[in-house]
């Protein structure tokens, strides 16, 4: 049995992030990839390089901002967003709530109407009883159904009734009146609302080169690849690896999956970590590198699909975004569906996003094409089942006495973006 004084489970963001702050201290890192970076990694083929969907730094912490510059210098780019909903056969400017110019009239007319009543009418106390409940307090009638309900549905697999709100205000912008009513009448440019308006992105190397320069900082030593916890006794403070080797621990910095880490439990928290495991549902993305011989048919950075005929729920372009990240005079995207459990339909899939492409006139036609990969992300967006809070305040108490810290979007089950996976990394180091 070996003892370590700190261990960390996920060499994703946030397990870096933890680990760089240690440094000098007792620790180690288990990671059962073969490489640090978990979702944030990039692939190149063909000139083209593909992050695993969409992952675009916007900062707002100063610790994060000097982690950053002495990461990366001036070796960035800073991207204004320009990103679109696309629906009744039109683009519209998001976010949807406050540019609905351009939609059929009957549509604009059902979106404002309903916020003017959503202001003045509305039961704004059943917000917090769903996401559901929260589009009708705030945005009204029409806003929810022709986007935000179709659209969250198509995310999240299930409806918005089934599911909490409690990330809603910081995540959903709410506008005002005059928002609304100006969006409606007028054509918009680029408002630029919402907590990732601008962001940065690495001038070379895709997102995963945030990670591989974090991973550079770090004690490369302490870390060991290719092996998972197979059992974790938080009575006893072991942890059982999957190539036979016990740990003795005394502090526990967790990033994988909550949902898989209560599953873990052999100890005297198996029944009730085992029964809220079931209950937790997440949804995974299967999603399509495509590339093109020629440039995008619109210079959008990404774009929201709510309407139900279309299969995928989002498409964005690496090489609008940022055209390195792409041969010159070709072009490249991403394009995203959700679903609970396996997948198989991939050819499926692929039809239904040239379907899209060629209806958004992003391609001219089939032979526009390249090439497209199937990639699949396990752990895509968490579902906040009815009994979420309670069971997470039940989970946060055990953490609290059995000496375990919980960060990362998935080691805390929540909506989060790259920026608080580092924060957290951080600040559970700085706690022990």
């Amino acid at each position: 049995m070996k003892r370590v004084k700190t261990v960390i489970l996920g060499a994703g963001l946030s397990g870096l992030s933890a680990a760089y702050h240690l440094k000098g201290r007792d620790f180690v890192v288990i990671e059962k990839a073969g490489k640090p970076g978990g979702l944030c990694t990039s692939e190149q083929k063909n000139g083209f390089t593909f992050d695993q969907t969409g992952h675009w730094l916007h900062m707002r912490d100063d610790r994060i901002k000097s982690l950053f510059s002495m990461l990366f210098g001036d070796e960035f780019v800073e991207i204004v967003r320009e990103t679109f909903v696309f629906s009744y056969g039109v683009y519209t400017q998001y976010p949807f709530q406050s540019n609905t110019y351009g939609l059929p009239p009957q549509i604009i007319k059902e979106c404002v109407v309903g916020f003017v009543k959503a202001m003045y009418e509305n039961d704004k106390s059943k917000a917090g009883e769903n996401f559901y409940e929260w589009c009708m307090a705030y945005l009204g009638e029409g806003i929810s159904k022709h986007f935000m309900i179709p659209y969250n549905t198509k995310i999240y697999t299930v409806h918005p009734k089934e599911y909490a709100s409690h990330w809603c205000d910081y995540y959903v912008p709410k506008p005002t009146l005059e928002q609304v009513i100006e969006g409606a009448v007028t054509a918009p440019s680029q408002k630029n609302v919402g907590y990732n308006a601008t962001f940065k992105y690495p001038e070379n190397g895709g997102i995963g080169e945030l990670p591989k320069r974090l991973f550079d900082k770090c004690e490369k030593e302490k870390f060991i690849f290719n092996v998972h916890p197979v059992g974790i006794n938080c009575d006893e403070k072991t942890i059982k690896l999957s190539d036979g080797e016990v740990l003795k621990y005394e502090n526990l910095i967790n990033s994988i999956p909550l949902k898989d880490f209560l599953k873990l439990q052999t100890g005297s928290a198996r029944p009730w970590s085992s029964e809220i495991s079931d209950r937790m549902k997440i949804a995974s993305v299967s999603y399509l590198n495509a590339a093109f011989n020629r440039k995008l048919g619109h210079a959008g950075h990404w774009f929201y699909i709510p309407e139900e005929k279309y299969m995928p729920y989002r498409m964005g372009s690496f090489s609008n975004i940022y055209s390195k990240l792409a041969p010159d005079g070709t072009g490249s995207a991403y394009i995203e569906y959700t679903h609970q459990g396996g997948f198989s339909d991939i050819e499926l899939l692929k039809e239904k996003s040239v379907e899209l492409l060629l209806d958004m006139k992003i391609i001219n036609d089939i032979n526009d094409i390249l090439f497209m990969d199937y990639r699949k992300i396990e752990n895509g967006y968490v579902i906040y089942h009815k009994e979420y809070f309670e069971d997470l305040k039940k989970i946060e108490n055990w953490c609290a006495q059995n000496s375990i810290q919980l960060v990362g979007r998935y080691g805390k089950w929540t909506y989060a973006a790259m920026e608080n996976a580092l924060v957290e990394g951080m600040e559970a180091a700085e706690r022990i």
